[in-house]
Formats: structure tokens, C-alpha cells, sequence
């Protein structure tokens, strides 16, 4: 194994692998992990993934849990995936006791009244618990070096945003605390610290520690994995940007999936001599936009590299980034290796564009075909998928399909990613202009289609204003009115400190709020058809597969944090009075009961699967489909994309038939309907629709 080439520091105490979806993340920070150990065995390793869809076990064929466990031909690289319900009950079990008391401190409800909190489902949980994992592992020397292999951008944000949340929150709690402090020195004339000193200190410590070293460049750095695609280039440039706005040093950018030309120039087929010129196009632009980091590139392979050999085969191929200029030759060709097994992927080379001679055309796929949703009566449309896989675009091409095949009909497509690409999309169809942004404010891209991107910010603030903020005045004994005051008692806590602790929800409730401002624009159709936001049929386009799930999860989750409220409003009613919360309360609890109904009604809802011929993406795929079963939400279709049906030449050739052999394999073994999509050469919305309808 080569020494290796990015300068990946066996000083840095943390690195972190993260981009758009299905750009490779898993497969480098896997492969460039191994070449560290092996360069430097001395060091321990530590790979940990953070994404809840987790495909570490895919990329390297074994089984990853909580537990950390060696490779067995580097044993000082372990590998772990984090279980964040498993991190909480650990969490609870260390530092639980202290934490109610600090809460029961700040409140006037009794330790029992808030002790269900730890047993109903967290927004965000999953990055709380990585970030206080890492922490904790960091501190405590468990590991020299802890490479991350993350979930898709947008929460990658999310996750380099929790330690301005916990600081806040530890503040609050510091708050509460205090207070506690300070009537103990008035009643006894003395103060001793206890547990719930030792935990704020200990919390603190440690997270100062954290943000110090994830802004040191010596001791932290983000490597940023894209592919040569115009929306993966327009969602890295704005990922630079936060990741600059947060001062998180970038250690490079790695541009994955590179078709390479031999040293002779070549004549290959239509579509693989469109995508090379079509990818050097993205590299031009990515080498002058961002040249002020890195950039490495890593070549197409023509199997998937799985396992320890192709991995190690594909981090040896890594090199700077070279801008090419495709040119046309007849010079003879070198046979390509199509290994037939995992052990002998190692002997693959790179795809070169000098060893394909024919040209190629790729004719509409017969199969099965999507249904007109809004004949069949259908509200809401749920596509999702592993990240990558075309989610967005197929989100986009069925509600512009839809809305061209009915004009009477009203059609809003709406992404909830926080990593929005929707908005690309559009900019790419020429339906939106490249100064137009998608926002909040549903955006007209046809006269009866419209499209959002939901603003986290906006939602959350409504969220605040209309429940959060009577809920801190209940738990503090803050009443709001006289007329309450009259009724209840006087002001016993530090409003402030509820305030500032439920003004900083956790990260995550903007997706949960995202489903009820979804909801509301499909039932207004049937309640208020004359509105500006009713609408016959809405589109979901949603965030990658791990957060999607927990999306569809958090129905139930929020009905039991609201449940929890009203048994607190309904023990202290006439303490706290606040009768207006608690009815504000009951119509949020119906709304969220209304959702889940929705959601598992298959006369309201579809669920659209979306993968690629892939082994990882179908492994998630699979897993996915089991989890939709279990939430009875309807999913009868499963769109195969980009899938390679060329096979005039070695590249399609190799391409092609492991392509058909998936294929053929989900069409014998899936209850749902197989949409197959081939590679096109320009994915327009018209094009993709031809497959789709």
C-alpha cells in the first residue's frame, strides 16, 4: 500500500468525509481510513458513522454495531456505527440523575413528572449523541484519530451546528442551577457542590475542548466528496460557504466517479463521449470556483470497489485533479478486466476512455409505468430514497409530469431536505432562472405548478411563538395574564432561563414542523379550495434515507412530547391555568393524529422508492422498504435509475450486465413495481418523464 497522497495528517484528531448523497463518501472515508492505518500502525484509528442509514458494513462486508471492533488485517483501525438510542440510555445512565435535578431545581414539577422525557423520541438525537460520543472518546484518549463518515450535507450542518446548541443549553441548565445556588447561600449561609456541579463542569470541559478542536486546522479538517455533476458542484460550492461561515477548516475536496482518458486520445460511444465532455465542463468550473482549496480526483471504476482489496486498489488511484480536453483516435484498444467476483476487483484498473470504440444509443425502457396520481386521487406523493440516487429530479419530474398532463389540477412540490437541491433542479430544466431561489413562499414554475423549499428558521419561529413559549411560561410558574395571575401563583422560577432552553429546539423539530405545514397545504384543498395554498396534490422530495425514516417517524414521536404536556397542564391546571395553551395543544395533538393517518391511508399517499443499481444502495434499499412496511405507509413502486443498458463497448459491457442482473433480481424478488430509468446522456424532466409515465 502506497503512502498517501492526500495530505491527510496522522496528527489530526478528526476528520470528517461528507458531501451530497451517493457521492461516495462511505466508500473514501472507508478506503483512505485502511490507507491510514496501514501507513501509520502505530496510530489508532477510529471510523465511525453518524449517518442512521448507515453503510459501513456494506462498503467493507462485515457487520458494524455500537460496539467498536478491529479490522482483521489492521487491527489499530476499529469501525463502528453509533446507535444513538443505545448512546442516550448510556448517557442517562451516567449523568440522568444529575440532570433531573438541575431540571427539578429550575421547575416546580416534581423529578417524577419529567422523567418520561427520556423515553419518548428526540428530534436530532442522532447528532446530539455523535457530538457528545466524540467528544467523550477524544477526552478520554480512546482513539488517536476519529475519522467520521457522516450523513449527506445538510446534516453535516446540522451536526457542526449542536455545539452552539449545547453551549446554550448548558448555559440554561447553568441558569437553573445558580438560582439553586443562590437560595441555598440565603437560607444556610453556605453552598457545597454536588452532582449536578460535576456534570455542568465536566459538559463544559468537554465542549469547549470540542469547538476548540474542530476550528484548529492542525486538529481538524472536513474533506468534501463530490461527483462531476452540475448539482453536486452547485451543493459542494454552498457547503464551502457554510463550512467557511462556521470557520470548520476544509481539508480538500475529493471529485469521485472521474471518467479518465488513456494516454492515447480515443473514439468511444455517443453517450460515455457526452458524459466525459459533460464532466471535464464541471471540472473546469469546480478548478476555478474552488481553487482555493485542493482537489483530488478519484476514476470510475467499473465494479463496485467492496471490500479490502478494490478499496485499496481505488485510494492508490487517487491523484490531483487534471482538466482534460477529449479529443478522437482509432488507435487499438486495451481489453478491460470484468472481474466475476469481490477478490478479484483488486486487479481492476481505471475506465479509460481509450478502451471504448462503439458507438451506443440507448432506447426508452419497456416496463411497468408510473399511474397519473391525480386520477387516482392521490395527496401526497413521498419520494425518498438512499442519498444520490436521483430523488430530487424524479420529486421534480413527476409534479412537473403531473401538472403538464392536468392544467386544472394545482400541484406544489416541496423539498424538507436541509440540504435543498430542488431549486437546482429547476435552474437546470430552464424552468427557474439562475438568480431565482426557491424559499419558503411557494414559487409558480408552471401556471398550475408551484415549488418550495421549507425554511427551517420560519417554522420553527412560528413553532416558538405559538406553543414553545407558553409551555416555558407553564414550567417556570410564569403566568401570563392577571386574569391568569388571579387563578394561580406568582412568578416562583427563572422564565428566562425556560425561555432561552425552549427557544433552542433541538435539531431535527424543523423537519417535524415541515410535515404539519405539509399537511395543511394538502387538506386545504378539501377545506378552503379558494386558497392561494390549497393544492390537489403535493410532492414531498425528502432528506436521505437514515434522517427520512426518522422523519416518518416523528408523527408519533411529537403526539407523545404533546401527550406529555397535557398530563403536565392537566396535574397543575389550576396552578398554571393557561387554558388557551392547553387548546392550542389538543388542535396541534389532532393535526399530528390527522398526519399519521394520512400517511398510512394508500387512497391519500404513495411512497417512491429511488435507488440505483448499487449493492450498498440496495442493501439501504432494502432496509428502507422493511421500515415502510412496518409504518403501513403504501409503496408500491420502486424506481431503478440510471440504469446502464448499452453494451456495445467493454465500459458498457461491464456496466450493463451488472446492471441487468440487479435489475432482473429485484423484478423476481420485489412486491413492488420495478420503473426502470436508463443512464441518460442530459437528465431532463421531459426525458425522465418518457420513463417514468
Amino acid at each position: 500500500m502506497k503512502t498517501p497522497q492526500l495530505p491527510l495528517s496522522p496528527d489530526c484528531a478528526l476528520l470528517l468525509f461528507s458531501g451530497k448523497g451517493g457521492v461516495g463518501k462511505t466508500t473514501l472515508a472507508c478506503g483512505l481510513a485502511r490507507q491510514l492505518a496501514a501507513t501509520y500502525s502505530n496510530q489508532r484509528y477510529l471510523l465511525i458513522s453518524t449517518d442512521p442509514a448507515h453503510s459501513l458494513g456494506d462498503v467493507l462486508g462485515l457487520s458494524v454495531t455500537d460496539q467498536p471492533q478491529p479490522l482483521a488485517d489492521l487491527p489499530n483501525l476499529q469501525v463502528r456505527s453509533l446507535d444513538a438510542q443505545a448512546l442516550l440510555q448510556t448517557f442517562r445512565a451516567t449523568y440522568g440523575e444529575a440532570l433531573e435535578l438541575i431540571a427539578e431545581r429550575g421547575s416546580w414539577f416534581d423529578r417524577e413528572d419529567l422523567l418520561p422525557v427520556w423515553d419518548l423520541d428526540w428530534p436530532g438525537l442522532d447528532e446530539l449523541m455523535a457530538v457528545l460520543e466524540v467528544n467523550r472518546l477524544l477526552a478520554a484518549g480512546e482513539a488517536d484519530t476519529v475519522i467520521l463518515d457522516t450523513a449527506p450535507t445538510g446534516h453535516t450542518l446540522r451536526l457542526l451546528d449542536l455545539p452552539d446548541f449545547l453551549d446554550n443549553l448548558l448555559g440554561s441548565l447553568a441558569l437553573f442551577q445558580g438560582k439553586h445556588q443562590e437560595l441555598s447561600m440565603a437560607l444556610t449561609g453556605s453552598y457545597h457542590a454536588d452532582q449536578a456541579d460535576a456534570f455542568l463542569e465536566k459538559m463544559t470541559s468537554q465542549l469547549s475542548s470540542g469547538r476548540d478542536r474542530l476550528s484548529d486546522s492542525d486538529k481538524s479538517a472536513v474533506w468534501l466528496v463530490l461527483t462531476p455533476e452540475q448539482l453536486s458542484l452547485m451543493e459542494t460550492r454552498r457547503f464551502c460557504n457554510a463550512l467557511e461561515g462556521r470557520r470548520v477548516p476544509i481539508g480538500g475536496l475529493i471529485v469521485n466517479q472521474v471518467i479518465q482518458t488513456g494516454r492515447s486520445t480515443f473514439h468511444s460511444s455517443s453517450l460515455l463521449q457526452a458524459r466525459h465532455k459533460r464532466q471535464q465542463e464541471i471540472l473546469q468550473i469546480l478548478a476555478t470556483e474552488l481553487s482555493r482549496y485542493p482537489v483530488w480526483q478519484v476514476p470510475l471504476q467499473a465494479a463496485e470497489p467492496l471490500r479490502e482489496a478494490a478499496l485499496d486498489a481505488l485510494i492508490a488511484q487517487i491523484q490531483p485533479l487534471k482538466v482534460q480536453l477529449p479529443a478522437v483516435s482509432t488507435a487499438p484498444l486495451p481489453p478491460l478486466n470484468k472481474p466475476d467476483g469481490r477478490d478479484q476487483v483488486h486487479n481492476q484498473a481505471p475506465l479509460l476512455l481509450s478502451s471504448i470504440t462503439a458507438e451506443t444509443t440507448v432506447g426508452i425502457t419497456a416496463g411497468p409505468r408510473l399511474p397519473n396520481f391525480l386520477k387516482e386521487g392521490k395527496r401526497l406523493i413521498v419520494v425518498g430514497g438512499k442519498g444520490g440516487v436521483g430523488k430530487t429530479t424524479t420529486a421534480a419530474t413527476i409534479a412537473f409530469h403531473l401538472a403538464r398532463s392536468l392544467p386544472q389540477a394545482r400541484v406544489l412540490v416541496a423539498s424538507i431536505d436541509p440540504a435543498h437541491s430542488l431549486g437546482d433542479a429547476f435552474q437546470e430544466a430552464g424552468l427557474l432562472s439562475v438568480d431565482q431561489a426557491l424559499g419558503q413562499e411557494p414559487y409558480p414554475v408552471l401556471p398550475n405548478l408551484w415549488a418550495q423549499e421549507v425554511e427551517a428558521e420560519q417554522i420553527l419561529e412560528e413553532f416558538r411563538r405559538d406553543y414553545l413559549r407558553s409551555i416555558a411560561a407553564m414550567l417556570s410558574g410564569e403566568i401570563a395574564t392577571e386574569q391568569e395571575a388571579d387563578a394561580g401563583v406568582s412568578l416562583q422560577y427563572d422564565p428566562q432561563a425556560w425561555q432561552k432552553l425552549l427557544d433552542l429546539p433541538p435539531p431535527g423539530l424543523d423537519e417535524v414542523m415541515a410535515l404539519l405545514s405539509i399537511l395543511k397545504q394538502v387538506n386545504q384543498a378539501t377545506s378552503e379550495p379558494t386558497s392561494a395554498y390549497s393544492y390537489d396534490l403535493v410532492v414531498l422530495d425528502t432528506a436521505p434515507t437514515g434522517h427520512l425514516l426518522r422523519f416518518l417517524q416523528m408523527p408519533h414521536a411529537l403526539e407523545g412530547w404533546i401527550r406529555m404536556a397535557l398530563r403536565l397542564w392537566l396535574k397543575y391546571r389550576e396552578v398554571v391555568a393557561q387554558a388557551d395553551l392547553a387548546q392550542r395543544l389538543r388542535g396541534l395533538l389532532q393535526q399530528v393524529r390527522q398526519l399519521q393517518q394520512q400517511l398510512q391511508s394508500p387512497n391519500d399517499t404513495e411512497f417512491i422508492s429511488v435507488m440505483t443499481p448499487e449493492q450498498a444502495v440496495l442493501a439501504e434499499t432494502q432496509r428502507l422498504l422493511i421500515e415502510l412496511d412496518h409504518l403501513k405507509i403504501c409503496h408500491r413502486f420502486l424506481v431503478l435509475n440510471r440504469l446502464w443498458e448499452d453494451c456495445t463497448d467493454p465500459l458498457g459491457q461491464a456496466l450493463s450486465e451488472r446492471h441487468q442482473k440487479m435489475a432482473e433480481q429485484l423484478r423476481q424478488h420485489s412486491s413492488q413495481q420495478i420503473i426502470s430509468v436508463p443512464f441518460l446522456e442530459r437528465t431532463t424532466l421531459a426525458a425522465m418523464a418518457e420513463h417514468l409515465f
